[in-house]
């Protein structure tokens, strides 16, 4: 059995923005098309077994309620992961030394669009329901103000861009 990897993620549903933490595979949509892929390379694959994600082998807009509602031991505050990362903040000489507070993922029930931005792994923009549009993108950056509010960012304190000054540390990094 291979290890569980966490990560964090953003739903947004019904304009509100919330934020989870759990296991990687979770943030796959459609693990039927996931399972489908491995079948097509030639792998032999158990049947698709969802109860290892509450049950639910499809998360779309049908069954978003049920997610959340299910994923309620996973979810995390903004004020939580800020108050993390301002502690870890100091020591950080780049983003890598805090990569497992950031979202891997941004999941807009409201729009039916999947933005995914990670270092390894499934390729998650892949693996989403009929209907909807999967994309890698940097959404910490990209994603417009009303879909992704600056006032959801737990990485905005104040005047200061978390995000952006560890990138600047770790671009420090690669010239020395």
């Amino acid at each position: 059995m291979m290890d569980e990897v966490v990560a964090v993620g953003v739903v947004r549903h019904n304009g509100k923005i919330r934020w989870f933490r759990m296991d990687r595979d979770n943030w796959i949509l459609d693990w039927q098309k996931w399972r489908d892929e491995f079948i097509k390379a030639g792998l032999d694959v158990p049947p698709l077994d969802a109860s290892g994600r509450f049950g639910i082998s499809i998360v779309n807009e049908d069954t978003v309620e049920e997610f959340i509602r299910a994923a309620s031991d996973f979810e995390l505050t903004e004020g939580e992961l800020r108050s993390e990362l301002l502690q870890r903040f100091p020591d950080a000489k780049s983003w890598w030394d805090v990569s497992d507070l950031f979202p891997i993922v941004f999941v807009d029930f409201d729009s039916k669009s999947y933005g995914a931005f990670y270092f390894g792994g499934a390729k998650m923009e892949r693996y989403i329901p009929n209907g909807w549009r999967g994309e890698f993108v940097d959404f910490a950056k990209n994603y417009d103000e009303i879909v992704f509010p600056s006032s959801s960012k737990f990485w905005i304190s104040g005047d200061l861009n978390m995000l952006d000054e560890l990138n600047k540390r770790g671009e420090g990094l690669e010239k020395t």
